[in-house]
């Protein structure tokens, strides 16, 4: 009964609390995807000529960065270690 009672007296803050975590989840999943768009973007403009300019490079490793520290997967990994070998112009 005290479960009953805490969550009738405080289920406004518990419903609060569990859309504000679904929001940063989305969020966070949100970032990562826009992320791994803007790297991809990138990677498809140059694949051909195997040459980046150097603010895209710089672009790029700054997405990379934050892509991993938000827990992103594998998918751009092989991507970043094929670009660092490109020719920065």
């Amino acid at each position: 009964m005290n479960v009953l009672n805490f969550i009738k007296d405080y289920w406004t803050q518990i419903v609060f609390f569990v859309a504000f975590v679904i929001f940063i989840i989305n969020w966070i999943e949100a970032t990562k995807c826009s992320l791994r768009n803007d790297i991809l973007q990138i990677y498809i403009q140059y694949k051909d000529k195997k040459e980046i300019p150097l603010y895209d490079f710089e672009a790029i490793a700054l997405s990379y960065r934050l892509y991993k520290k938000l827990r992103g997967n594998s998918f751009v990994d092989s991507i970043w270690k094929e670009i660092q070998t490109w020719k920065k112009i």
